[in-house]
C-alpha cells in the first residue's frame, strides 16, 4: 500500500507562495522544500518544474470564491447590502492576488499568454462577465434603475482593483479608511445606479 503523503498539495502551495512573494521569483526550491521539510525532489516529483510550482502557487483559480458567490445571482435582501458585500469580497481578493500578479511579472511571463492558455476563460473576464450578469438580474427585477450592466460592472471592478494595486506599489498601511473603502465606493456607487422613484 503506498503511502500517506505527509506534506499536502495545499501546504506545498501556501509555502511556495509566502516565499515567493517574499523572496521573489527567483527563490531557490531548496529556500521552499526547507521550510516544509522535504526535498527538493519532493517538490519536482509533485509540481514537475520550479516554474510550474510558481505558477501554482500564484495564479488565481478557475472561479474564485467571488465569483462564485456572484453566479448565485442577487437573493431578495436590500441590494445596496448585497452589493456592498459583494465588493468586500473582490477586495480582499484583490489584496491578495496583487502581490501574486506582481510576482508573476517580475519572473518575465508574459501575462496575457498565461492567462489565455491556462483558463478556458481568463477569470478577471469571468469576474467582470458574473458581475454584469449580477447587475442585469437585479436592473431586471426594478432593483436598479436604467444604467449600462457592463459600464457599471466594469467601474466597480476596475476601482476595488486599482486601490488594491495602489496600496500594494505604495506600501500603504492598511487604515481604517482603507477598510471602508468597498462600502464607501458602492455607496457612491449607488446614488448613480439606484432605481429612480416615480415622480
Amino acid at each position: 500500500m503506498a503511502r500517506p503523503r505527509q506534506v499536502s498539495d495545499e501546504t506545498i502551495l501556501e509555502i511556495a507562495r509566502s516565499c515567493f512573494i517574499e523572496q521573489g521569483p527567483s527563490v531557490s526550491t531548496t529556500v521552499i522544500a526547507d521550510r516544509l521539510g522535504i526535498s527538493q525532489a519532493a517538490l519536482f516529483k509533485r509540481f514537475g518544474t520550479k516554474q510550474e510550482l510558481m505558477f501554482a502557487a500564484l495564479l488565481p483559480p478557475e472561479k474564485p470564491a467571488w465569483i462564485q458567490a456572484v453566479e448565485q445571482g442577487p437573493d431578495d435582501r436590500d441590494a445596496l447590502l448585497q452589493l456592498q458585500e459583494i465588493a468586500q469580497l473582490i477586495s480582499d481578493f484583490f489584496d491578495t492576488l496583487i502581490p501574486r500578479i506582481a510576482t508573476l511579472k517580475a519572473s518575465g511571463c508574459d501575462m496575457r499568454l498565461l492567462l489565455h492558455s491556462r483558463y478556458e476563460v481568463p477569470p478577471p473576464l469571468r469576474g467582470v462577465a458574473a458581475l454584469t450578469s449580477w447587475l442585469a438580474a437585479l436592473q431586471a427585477q426594478g432593483r436598479i434603475g436604467p444604467v449600462d450592466p457592463p459600464t457599471t460592472a466594469l467601474m466597480l471592478f476596475g476601482a476595488l482593483q486599482g486601490r488594491a494595486f495602489l496600496s500594494h506599489i505604495m506600501g500603504a498601511p492598511d487604515t481604517g479608511e482603507l477598510a471602508r473603502y468597498p462600502t464607501q465606493l458602492v455607496e457612491n456607487l449607488w446614488r448613480g445606479i439606484a432605481p429612480k422613484e416615480e415622480p
